[in-house]
């Protein structure tokens, strides 16, 4: 493998570290190494971007992106912008060793670094342990642990989303969700 192209894979890899500590994460997580098999990858420098096209599955330990596209737009602090796009897209992960995968899904999955905020967009969907929250935009603030759902606009149900929480959801832990 020449120099050029070692530099340009370890800055694809430094690119995406971000990505793992900022879901619902296993703390070996972000210690594993991060893996993307992609059809076709591109890397601009001009630009500031790097691309993954066709059938990309991106792994880091519990968690696994899945997608037809995933960019990663950098700047000289790092990766800002990271943006998952399917039909859908899905992210998968564990939170803890002894809680079931969260399993989200949207048309596109952004990551923005700078206001510590994974979003899911049109026809979003979380779902752990039974219970679903979905809507047309989805947004989750990192360091604050924060939910905020937003319903599809002009459908016949307006403005609103839906939870679904499994009686024995109620049951076990008390929560809503």
């Amino acid at each position: 493998m020449s120099k050029n192209l070692a530099i340009t894979l370890a800055g694809w890899m430094l690119a995406l570290l971000p990505l793992a500590n900022t879901t619902w994460a296993l703390d070996s997580d972000k210690e594993q190494p991060i893996q993307i098999v992609a059809d076709v990858a591109v890397r601009d420098e001009v630009a500031g971007e790097t691309r993954y096209e066709g059938n990309v599955v991106l792994t880091q330990g519990s968690l696994q992106i899945t997608a037809d596209e995933l960019s990663i737009q950098h700047s000289s602090n790092g990766a800002d912008r990271i943006v998952a796009t399917g039909s859908p897209a899905t992210l998968i992960q564990q939170p803890t060793p002894d809680q079931t995968p969260v399993d989200a899904s949207a048309q596109r999955i952004e990551y923005i670094r700078s206001e510590d905020l994974v979003r899911l967009l049109e026809d979003a969907r979380i779902a752990q342990n039974g219970s679903t929250l979905s809507g047309n935009q989805i947004d989750y603030l990192v360091s604050q642990r924060s939910v905020r759902a937003a319903g599809t606009p002009g459908s016949s149900g307006e403005g609103r989303v839906e939870v679904v929480i499994p009686p024995e959801n109620l049951r076990n832990n008390g929560s809503d969700a």
